[in-house]
């Protein structure tokens, strides 16, 4: 019967969408009386014809992506792959009878040739409206491709041609990439200000670092790396895996961070920054302190490890003025102004990206500082932080501040 009322729609797919309804129905009386008819005559059990009409599944099946690239010579090119569309679940809204992903399909995901599956209920037959002609309609077929650059409309009948029901589709898609990232400017008081966690630190220190959960560090005026333990009250020389002479000194910046894949109640703190200028001028690459705290009361205290590049310089983070670290987007990301010593860095020319904490740093090629002529001076100085996932820099000169975002971090909350 089905294959039957699919030829008939097809033999007139351009009918006013009343009329062709009524001829659907009609089609349905007939062709149900006509079955239980043979059914009769064969001695069989009647059929059920049902007055429900609905679509309780609904997927997609293999798609093509094109994505644009640069070849290893330089010369712009089209990617193609393809798009596994049945891992995204479709919802359906029997409510409101709407369909749609909430997983939006990757970017470059052609949308205008979709093959669909979906089932009715009860032998219910589904329609599609034309998107050029709101009063034409075809049998919906899973062999046929279907345009979903913008929603569709799908119109199911019962089996006994009495019930129908009309479904609004969506198929969602990516605008941009998932590693696109991109600036906007935004007002000076907007940057996000971190309180410090005391007014007074004691004549011993020199500056003040930053804090875990239960630890807080600095500077002390002989340039040791100090902890407290009660919130600033006392201090105590922290331990070190390393001769002390490979601390920082100048130019410190520091990022604590919670690290679950290792063990709860852990904290990752990283310190970097330079030597002194005038007892090493030569040197070329920043100093990078990593500790690991356990919170948990009996854990035995952590130490403080160097992480240095002083015999390999590939990887290491170059020796820039005014360093500035901060957690976002699952690694470290690093900026600096000019080089100093034996790194020859142009000031604030590139944002360094570390993926195994600290350990090795590379020039990212998803965050691209801002133009230097937008800061309106030479050199500089520029805080960076990041908030509720987004990255933020501040010009202290000109107050100047930008927010960027990492699009793939704002879908996972969409």
């Amino acid at each position: 019967m089905l294959i039957f009322a699919k030829m008939c729609v097809n033999l007139h797919p351009n009918l006013n969408s009343s009329r062709l309804m009524r001829q659907i129905k009609t089609l349905f009386i007939l062709l149900a009386g006509l079955f239980l008819t043979a059914s009769c005559l064969s001695g069989g059990q009647e059929a059920t014809l049902y007055g429900d009409a609905a679509i309780t599944s609904f997927s997609l099946g293999t798609l093509n992506r094109y994505v644009k690239s640069v070849t290893d010579e330089g010369k712009d090119t089209i990617v193609k792959s393809t798009v596994t569309g049945s891992r995204y679940t479709f919802h359906i809204d029997q409510v409101n009878h709407r369909i749609y992903n909430t997983d939006s399909l990757p970017y470059g995901t052609d949308v205008e040739h979709v093959l669909v599956n979906l089932t009715t209920y009860n032998n219910s037959v589904a329609l599609i409206q034309s998107i050029e002609r709101e009063d034409s309609l075809w049998y919906y077929s899973s062999t046929d491709s279907i345009d979903f650059s913008q929603p569709r409309k799908f119109i199911v009948w019962s089996s006994n041609g009495e019930g129908t029901s009309k479904y609004t589709v969506s198929v969602n898609v990516h605008k941009q990439k998932a590693d696109s990232f991109t600036w906007v400017q935004m007002e000076a008081t907007d940057f996000p200000k971190k309180p410090l966690d005391a007014q007074y630190w004691g004549e011993n220190i020199k500056q003040y670092l930053g804090r875990s959960t239960n630890e807080m560090y600095a500077l002390s005026v002989d340039n040791k790396l100090m902890v407290s333990r009660d919130h600033g009250a006392t201090w105590e020389e922290d331990l070190l895996d390393e001769d002390a002479s490979m601390l920082p000194t100048q130019d410190l910046s520091f990022v604590c961070y919670p690290i679950y894949d290792v063990a709860e109640n852990t904290d990752y703190v990283l310190l970097v920054g330079n030597r002194s200028t005038e007892d090493y001028p030569q040197e070329a690459v920043a100093m990078v302190w990593r500790k690991i705290v356990d919170n948990n009361p009996y854990a035995p205290k952590g130490q403080w490890v160097y992480m240095g590049h002083l015999s390999d310089t590939r990887f290491a983070l170059p020796r820039m003025e005014n360093l500035t670290i901060a957690n976002y987007a699952d690694c470290i990301v690093a900026i600096g102004g000019k080089g100093l010593g034996g790194c020859t860095q142009n000031p604030y020319q590139a944002i360094y990206e570390s993926r195994d904490q600290g350990i090795t740093w590379k020039k990212s090629t998803r965050f691209i500082f801002p133009a230097l002529e937008e800061f309106s001076t030479e050199n500089p100085r520029i805080e960076m932080t990041s908030e509720d996932n987004y990255l933020w820099i501040n010009c202290v000169n000109t107050n100047q501040v930008w927010r960027g975002l990492l699009n793939t971090l704002l879908w996972k909350y969409q």
